[in-house]
This record gives structure tokens, C-alpha cells and sequence, in this order.
């Protein structure tokens, strides 16, 4: 009866370690590649059910601030800046999967800082119909950086805005089944930021030019006409307080008298910052909160202008980052910023 009860406990105990392998942030699955990456198994929150506690957009749940249920770890460090999404899918249709994402402040467990927390999810009879249900994550598009427990909210929904990702910063994610223990998910990483182990694309090979029409004798020239004098345009700052000024995305609007609204695209943590609109100061000394402000703000002459954000205090952590939306009567187009001790980051501004 031994013979035959031992190897049984041995297989019993080494599945649950499997299951347990990443459920620890100091177990976490090291990942260096964006693609899809399959977790076959979900059950507990490892060794240490302790470490998610008193996360915000949980306080309102079941677990009164406990992200951590059927827990895994994934993290990851960023080689080239960019957008960073993913999207989880569980392998269970009518499972609730929530998530958590936080910056590596000293590339540890012992200093995490939140950057987009999910806690949106209904009861497994809607999982079908409710837009809190099935696939979540990251994705453009979205201005959420926090989704609070249920489903009960206008705008609630599966999906976070994105991530602006900088060179040498490492993330680690908490995905929790907080629906039952066992069934696992997929996890696929998209957006522009480069983890170590991608593959650049290759640049097109340049395709030989067919042979053209033979040459055309040339007209006799025109009489040359005057130039035209181009009205004069907004010039980009290059610096403001010091601080290098670059510029990373390009808005047109329709009008010149616009509506900008300002938020905490991470984590309310004490940033406050400034606005430009060429070289001159509009909005001063802002305190971001992740409830949008509202401005209105009244172009100057010209055809081009530099909205640029510029960090007054950095707050907790560097570096300062801002969601702007830009309501210019017609559209409403919103981008996230980012103001370092170096340089501040300008979106162009074109009238049509």
C-alpha cells in the first residue's frame, strides 16, 4: 500500500508546485518577447497572499482590496520606448479575470508603483452580453487608467488605456481568476515598444524601377512668376525652462477656440505640471488628478502651434505623465504626454 501511496502524494505535490511556479512576484514568468504566451493553470495566490492588498480599485470588491486570487506574475523589461497593450483571454468564457500592472521602481518586489488596475467584472451568467466580461487588458482607443469593481458605471468596460513605456523600465503584471481556481488564460503583447527578445523588422528591399517612357523635348521656359509670400507660422520652441522640447504627435482641429482637459494617465501621485502653447504659459501650476480638468484656451493667429506640458513637480516618481484631450468643437482627440527633467513633450497643432 506504501508503493502505491507514495508516487501518488509525488505527483500531487509536484502539480501544485507547477500551478504555484509563478503565483509569487518573486516567482514571476520572465518574459522578453511580445507574442502569446499560454498559462495552462491558475489556482491560489502562492506563498505570499499578502503582497496585492489594499489596491484601489479593488477596496469596492468581494475582497476588499486583495487583487490577488488564482494569481500570476508575468514581468518584463522594456529595450526601445513606446505603446505597450496586451490582451487576455480566459480559457474559460464566463471566468472574471482582473489584472493589475505596476512599474518596477528598483527592479524588486519591494517597490512597485500602479500604473493601470482592473477590477471591472459581472456575474458568469452575463458573460456572454456584459462588456465587462471575456477579453481584457490593454488597447488603443481607451482613456481609463482604473476600472473599479462591478459593472455598474456609464463607460465601464474590459480595457485600459494603454501604456507609454521608456528604455530600461521593468513591469510586472497581476493577473488574478477571481471567478474559480484551475482554469488558465493567454496573455499576447502588442504596440511599439521593443522587449528584448523582438525581432526588428526588416526595412522593404527597394524593387528595381521599370524602364520609363522616352525622354520629352522640354517646353521653352515660362517667364518666371513672383514668389509667393508664405504667411508666417508659429515657431516650435526649442526649449522651455531649460528643458529640451520635443515634439511627438501631430492634432488637426477645426477651431481656434478649444477645450483641453487634463488627467493622470498613471497614478495620482502628486505631479503637477504647467501648459504652453508655443512659448507662452496658459495653464499654470496643475495639479494632475485621474478626474479630468477643464480648460479653455484661445489659439493665437498662425496656421501652427506647440502644446507643450512641462513638469512643475514630479510629484512621488518620474516622469510626469498627462492625458490631454483637445475638444476643438467638432472632434475630441486625446493623447498622453510626458514631461521629464530633460525634456518636455509638444504636440503640433495644425488650423485647417
Amino acid at each position: 500500500m506504501i508503493k502505491l501511496t507514495a508516487p501518488l502524494l509525488f505527483f500531487c505535490i509536484a502539480f501544485s508546485l507547477q500551478a504555484q511556479n509563478h503565483a509569487d512576484c518573486i516567482t514571476a514568468m520572465d518574459i522578453c518577447k511580445k507574442q502569446v504566451y499560454h498559462i495552462d493553470h491558475a489556482s491560489g495566490a502562492g506563498q505570499n497572499t499578502r503582497e496585492a492588498d489594499f489596491i484601489a480599485c479593488f477596496m469596492n470588491s468581494e475582497n476588499f482590496g486583495n487583487a490577488e486570487e488564482n494569481s500570476t506574475w508575468i514581468k518584463f523589461e522594456v529595450e526601445k520606448s513606446g505603446s505597450l497593450t496586451f490582451a487576455i483571454t480566459p480559457h474559460r468564457l464566463d471566468d472574471d479575470i482582473d489584472f493589475v500592472v505596476y512599474r518596477m521602481l528598483d527592479g524588486t518586489c519591494n517597490n512597485l508603483q500602479i500604473v493601470r488596475c482592473m477590477a471591472a467584472g459581472d456575474s458568469p451568467e452575463n458573460a456572454l452580453t456584459s462588456k465587462c466580461m471575456g477579453e481584457t487588458g490593454l488597447r488603443a482607443g481607451e482613456n481609463d487608467t482604473s476600472e473599479d469593481a462591478g459593472c455598474a458605471d456609464e463607460g465601464d468596460n474590459a480595457w485600459l488605456a494603454p501604456l507609454k513605456v521608456v528604455e530600461g523600465e521593468k513591469y510586472i503584471i497581476l493577473v488574478s481568476n477571481v471567478t474559480s481556481e484551475g482554469p488558465g488564460f493567454s496573455i499576447r503583447f502588442g504596440g511599439t515598444a521593443k522587449l528584448p527578445c523582438d525581432e526588428e523588422k526588416e526595412k522593404p528591399k527597394p524593387t528595381a524601377k521599370k524602364p520609363g517612357p522616352p525622354p520629352v523635348k522640354p517646353k521653352p521656359l515660362e517667364k518666371p512668376k513672383p514668389p509667393v509670400i508664405a504667411r508666417e507660422e508659429s515657431v516650435k520652441p526649442d526649449s522651455i525652462g531649460g528643458r529640451a522640447v520635443t515634439v511627438g504627435e501631430t492634432m488637426t482641429i477645426k477651431n481656434r477656440k478649444i477645450k483641453v482637459r487634463i488627467w493622470d494617465s498613471q497614478i495620482e501621485d502628486g505631479d503637477i505640471i504647467s501648459v504652453y502653447i508655443d512659448s507662452k504659459k496658459v495653464i499654470d501650476h496643475v495639479y494632475l488628478r485621474l478626474k479630468p480638468q477643464e480648460f479653455e484656451i484661445e489659439l493665437p493667429e498662425g496656421r501652427e502651434h506647440y502644446l507643450t506640458v512641462y513638469a512643475d513637480d514630479f510629484g512621488k516618481a518620474e516622469p510626469n505623465t498627462a492625458m490631454v484631450s483637445v475638444f476643438d468643437g467638432v472632434n475630441t482627440q486625446t493623447i498622453d504626454l510626458v514631461a521629464e527633467r530633460k525634456k518636455q513633450e509638444s504636440v503640433k497643432i495644425i488650423m485647417e
